[in-house]
């Protein structure tokens, strides 16, 4: 019989006709290879459907293969599909009401003259709109933008530059791609940073006159007045203290480093007029003639703001400032200070370094003295204190959680504690920068805290013996008893889950821990790594880390400037783990190291990205001791390169920057806000119920890490886990149809 003929028997078998001759039946045998061979094609699809998120084209094709019915890792697979696609429909629909809500928003607080009201509104919408663009050209935001421009330039005019700040930097966050607004919102951020340090009492002022507008305005619309967030407090250090340590000198060497060693190579010139810029704002900030007399002399201050317009006109030439020349200004603008306004040399020198600063890029900066011990902890992973994550919650500290095998754990301090008084003083008024400064301290002093706790009458006191704390940069999916971490998102299909918070020193040998951990326990067929929100860290670190998942090849390199190449950062095979298939989480709030990470992963194609565009923030920054060592310069240097030539840091104006996930998923804010509230409950560390006062037990509600999934709270996470389990799936569906072939090839002999 032909080929034709054949075909015609198998089609009608497939029509589910009944073929009763043998001859039609070894026929129809005879053909089921090439129909398997194309069924399998699409069978071995599956992993490159769900890498571009066509989860209900796997779930069609599945469904229609009845060897797979009734097989239970590919049930759970459809099951979860139906979940996901379930929720994400609810999603879209939520998310289109929200976008009509809050567009319905700024036309009726347009029209009630509440441009701040309409502001905020916009910003929600446009974090909802499917097409952010197209959203901001809609008739009643291009009307907002000319209110809010209108409002700001009136809330200038009167020197409400706290007024201001609010709405330029609502427009900044509205047009954040675009890049627009950012200098009026760093003008107004440096006029609010002034009044914070020198005049903190005008500060509160118009921080009072704020909330009084906003209260006036609930009364009219007959509302109940909104929740206030607890207010700022300052004043709390004087700005002498905060300026302690600081000298002229130091700028000079901010200066030339600055001029001769930044990427930017923009010279002298443009260094010395921020400077000079950043003195003239300093004597137009009404306000600050309470700290500095002179400012209220009108003839003084108007001698200080014609010198200093010389002195930046003598700057507008087009050959380059030389060294000696910038020595000369600088002498005169201090002379010109000396006989006029006479401000401390203190605040000279930290203002002209906030100004030449200000005229580089948003990552160098000078780190003062009263800014190094943070700095230091900031990238040491080391801290000294009890141990504790504190926050503050209607105007009081609670204790987030103590950190596990720490005196604040031992001690029994717990999770809900409100904290009362630390050493005997009244914790009421305090900022939580105070109340870190304040219970942190040296290694084997002693703190005392009063805490009040639910369930206890009175207050309770900890004397704590302070230690050296180490941060842990590794966090895994859920805690288990022993205050340790379960790493296992999915147990059964032994699929992992790590968080990656920053890039310490113990990071990699930390990560390998929790690799090895799973790989002892139950084996590990899956990893998500989620660097969402994580700020960077250490360059030696994420390349370690890098080098766990690249066995071979260039991780990263520095180049300068010109594009040449400063150094390369290769992989060593003895640092790489077994492969296995990998995920990654990235979002806003993903930066330097964390793109370098997930930058050379995407490269080598060892991972699939998900989520959103990350920060761009790719740029190298050398560290330099000024004065004696109590403070230190950061300027960038350099650039990252990724192993196929992509600079990840973002410039104004560019519309290429960071890394691009392979699978975009977007969050709103709303949904942001919810896993990170749910993530963060989940990891409190807590008492085992039976050892803890009946009257004290926590509530069996407690938000878990599961609530993550099953109530579809973490989109970007959920879709990981569902691709790492449509590719595990494929695996044993290939096994599935290898044993099938078997079966029919054994059955045709």
């Amino acid at each position: 019989m032909s080929h034709a003929v054949a075909f015609s028997f198998f089609w009608a078998a497939r029509r589910g006709w009944l073929v009763a001759s043998c001859l039609g039946v070894v026929l129809l045998v005879g053909v089921l290879p090439a129909y398997g061979q194309n069924a399998d094609a699409q069978l071995a699809s599956v992993p490159q459907l769900a890498d571009s998120g066509q989860f209900i084209q796997i779930s069609t094709l599945l469904s229609s293969e009845p060897v797979l019915r009734g097989d239970p890792q590919v049930a759970d697979l459809l099951s979860a599909i139906a979940a996901h696609e379930k929720y994400r429909a609810e999603h879209d629909a939520e998310r289109l009401e929200a976008y009509k809500s809050a567009m319905q928003r700024v036309s009726e607080s347009l029209d009630k003259g509440r441009v701040e009201d309409a502001l905020r509104a916009a910003v929600e919408a446009n974090d909802l709109a499917t097409d952010p663009s197209l959203m901001l050209e809609e008739q009643p935001i291009r009307h907002l933008v000319i209110e809010a421009e209108r409002a700001a330039d009136l809330a200038k005019a009167q020197d409400d530059w706290l007024e201001a700040l609010g709405l330029y930097r609502a427009l900044y966050l509205l047009f954040d791609d675009h890049q627009r607004y950012r200098d009026q919102s760093q003008q107004a951020e440096r006029h609010v940073r002034l009044l914070r340090m020198y005049a903190p009492q005008k500060l509160s002022e118009l921080y009072d006159l704020r909330i009084k507008r906003q209260a006036e305005q609930a009364k009219e619309d007959g509302q109940d007045e909104d929740e206030k967030n607890d207010p700022p407090v300052f004043g709390e250090e004087t700005w002498q203290q905060t300026l302690d340590g600081v000298e002229v000198p130091m700028f000079w060497t901010t200066l030339l480093l600055a001029a001769q060693k930044h990427i930017s190579g923009q010279g002298y010139g443009p260094l010395l007029d921020g400077a000079f810029e950043a003195l003239e704002v300093l004597s137009r900030t009404r306000g600050l003639e309470q700290t500095f007399p002179a400012l209220a002399d009108d003839k003084h201050l108007g001698a200080f703001q014609i010198g200093l317009a010389e002195l930046r006109a003598e700057l507008n030439r087009p050959e380059p400032l030389r060294f000696g020349e910038a020595s000369n200004l600088l002498e005169k603008v201090q002379d010109l200070n000396r006989n006029t306004v006479r401000l401390p040399r203190q605040v000279l020198a930290y203002e002209m370094a906030d100004g030449a600063m200000s005229r580089l890029d948003d990552f160098s900066a000078v780190i003062w003295p009263h800014e190094m011990e943070q700095f230091s902890r900031n990238t040491q992973g080391k801290f000294e204190g009890i141990g504790v994550q504190i926050s503050k919650r209607d105007g009081r500290l609670v204790v987030i959680t103590p950190l596990a095998d720490t005196p604040a754990q031992a001690a029994g301090i717990k999770a809900g504690d409100i904290i009362a008084q630390v050493d005997g003083q009244d914790v009421s008024a305090w900022s939580l920068d105070r109340a870190v400064r304040e219970i942190t301290g040296p290694e084997g002093t002693t703190v005392t805290l009063a805490v009040e706790r639910v369930g206890h009458p009175g207050q309770l006191e900890f004397k704590v013996r302070r230690a050296q704390i180490e941060i842990h940069s590794i966090l895994g999916w859920e805690r288990r008893p022993d205050k340790g971490w379960d790493y296992y998102i999915d147990p059964q299909r032994r699929i992992g889950y790590i968080r990656l918070t920053n890039f310490l020193p113990q990071t990699a040998d930390d990560l390998d821990r929790a690799i090895n951990q799973m790989q002892n326990e139950h084996g590990l067929d899956g990893l998500i790594l989620d660097l969402r929100f994580n700020p960077g860290g250490l360059l030696g670190s994420a390349i370690e880390v890098a080098n766990r998942f690249i066995p071979s090849g260039t991780l990263v390199s520095t180049v300068e400037r010109d594009g040449k190449v400063t150094h390369e950062y290769r992989a060593r095979p003895d640092r790489a783990q077994p492969s296995i298939p990998l995920v990654v989480l990235i979002n806003q709030g993903s930066a330097s190291a964390s793109e370098i990470v997930s930058g050379a992963l995407q490269d080598y194609q060892r991972a699939l990205i998900i989520g959103h565009r990350s920060f761009g923030k790719g740029s190298v920054q050398d560290l330099t001791p000024l004065g004696n060592g109590d403070a230190c310069l950061k300027l960038t240097t350099q650039y990252y390169r990724l192993p196929k030539g992509r600079i990840i840091h973002r410039q104004p104006l560019d519309k290429d920057w960071g890394v691009d996930p392979d699978l975009e998923v977007r969050m709103t804010s709303t949904q942001v806000a919810d896993s990170i509230r749910v993530r963060q409950d989940a990891d409190v560390i807590r008492d085992e119920p039976a050892k803890q006062d009946a009257a004290a037990t926590q509530p069996t509600t407690q938000p878990t890490a599961e609530d993550l999934i099953r109530q579809s709270l973490d989109p970007q996470l959920e879709t990981a886990l569902l691709v790492l389990k449509a590719r595990l799936a494929s695996e044993h569906i290939q096994a599935l149809t290898e044993a099938r072939d078997t079966s029919t090839t054994a059955t045709a002999r």
